[in-house]
């Protein structure tokens, strides 16, 4: 029985190094397993100041396809579809009070890869700050950019 248990801890421990992020290349099987495991994240962070009824991330891309197109991803401070597994060019685009605030762009080679895609809104003496960024085999980090008011 014991041996048994220390299979099972040296598999998670496998496991666990075979699904690092920094494993997470472009046409590898580890970016495949984590296409597998995780999908992609999306993760939309502000400020309590902004309101969370007045956001709302869209994912566009350039295939045009009618459950690609203009697809509404988060909305009313939760995210309400996942984001496809598209390749070629796409972007997510971010809304505040149907105002575009910024935009983050990826042109991805292959379908089946995992991403985390990071939204980062900062509210400060009535100007908004917006950042955005995307971890995993085509990424992308984005300039910050300063909306003048709310």
């Amino acid at each position: 029985m014991s041996n048994f248990k220390n299979i099972l801890v040296i598999i998670g421990v496998i496991g666990i190094f075979a699904l690092h992020p920094s494993l997470n290349k472009d046409g590898s099987p580890a970016s495949y397993l984590q296409y597998l495991v995780y999908g992609n994240t999306l993760n939309v962070n502000y400020s309590n100041t902004i309101e969370s009824s007045e956001l709302q991330v869209k994912w566009v891309c350039e295939t045009q396809t009618t459950d690609c197109n203009d697809l509404v991803i988060y909305q009313n401070g939760k995210q309400i579809n996942e984001i496809p597994f598209e390749k070629g060019n796409q972007k997510l685009i971010v809304f505040y009070k149907e105002n575009k605030i910024g935009e983050i762009t990826q042109n991805k080679k292959t379908s089946k890869q995992a991403h985390e895609y990071k939204v980062d809104l900062i509210s400060r003496n009535n100007q908004l700050f917006f950042n955005g960024e995307i971890i995993g085999p085509s990424p992308y980090k984005g300039p910050a950019r300063t909306i003048a008011s709310l």
